[in-house]
């Protein structure tokens, strides 16, 4: 969860736990769990590094890098799972940037400046950003990005860090709920009203309408936690197909040159 989305809730949102879940078996497909030291970018609240760590048995410690980070945020209930706000030394053999490229001004210089010295040639990367340009909003207007990508743009941003191994969507079945979601943002814009009346860039306010705002009860959680598994699970199964469809999100997967 990105810090700015902190909010009320005390459990996580579908949205959350299905993209952890997606995510996890994406490494251990291509067996990129038995890594030993860990980084991921731009971290949050660290609930997806705290979450792995079950599924990584020769974990001998977790970097959470957030610039984000105040001194009260830095300290953790595991030794293995570490928080910085500062540029952490090099050595991890692999690298988690979920959600991040969207908020660097200049992401090509990020990953050729800041992220390859951290890396030798051949570790692997997980690497995802929210799809589809036609889609940005209020939401990401709050949550400070920048764009929204297209696979290739995606792809081609990547291209001279890693050597792409596999990519795909996730989450087609959000896309028509967002694009809804964004034609009504664009209607009161139009006509007069507030467009962001709901966030205001406000973090509690974010937080509260966005994925720590998740105040379901346990039957509705199980319902969207199974429509988005079952969503997550398609596109794996019939990757071709998949690529050919726009998710709320789009990931890929390689090794570091």
């Amino acid at each position: 969860m990105d810090l700015s989305e902190r909010g009320t809730a005390t459990g996580r949102h579908p949205w959350e736990t299905e993209r952890f879940r997606a995510y996890r078996g994406i490494l251990a497909d291509h067996g990129a769990l038995a890594a030993h030291r860990v980084l991921d970018v731009g971290a949050g609240d660290g609930w997806f590094s705290q979450s792995l760590l079950a599924d990584l048995p020769n974990a001998e410690q977790i970097v959470c890098w957030d610039i984000n980070y105040n001194e009260l945020e830095l300290t953790t209930d595991d030794p293995r799972l570490v928080r910085t706000a500062d540029a952490p030394s090099p050595g991890f053999d692999l690298v988690l940037v979920l959600d991040v490229l969207e908020h660097i001004g200049d992401p090509e210089r990020f990953l050729e400046h800041d992220l390859r010295p951290l890396t030798s040639p051949g570790s692997p990367a997980l690497v995802a950003v929210p799809a589809h340009p036609g889609l940005f909003g209020d939401h990401d207007r709050a949550l400070g990005h920048h764009r929204r990508y297209t696979p290739e743009r995606l792809l081609d941003e990547v291209a001279p860090w890693i050597d792409v191994v596999d990519h795909g969507p996730l989450f087609p079945s959000l896309v028509a709920p967002r694009a809804a979601a964004v034609a009504l943002e664009r209607l009161r814009a139009r006509f007069g009203a507030d467009g962001n009346a709901q966030t205001n860039g406000d973090p509690q306010t974010l937080g509260d309408h966005g994925v720590g705002g998740w105040h379901h009860g346990p039957t509705t959680t199980r319902l969207m936690c199974g429509v988005l598994a079952a969503d997550a699970r398609a596109t794996r199964r019939f990757p071709g197909v998949g690529r050919r469809l726009t998710g709320l999100s789009h990931w890929v997967f390689g090794t570091t040159r």
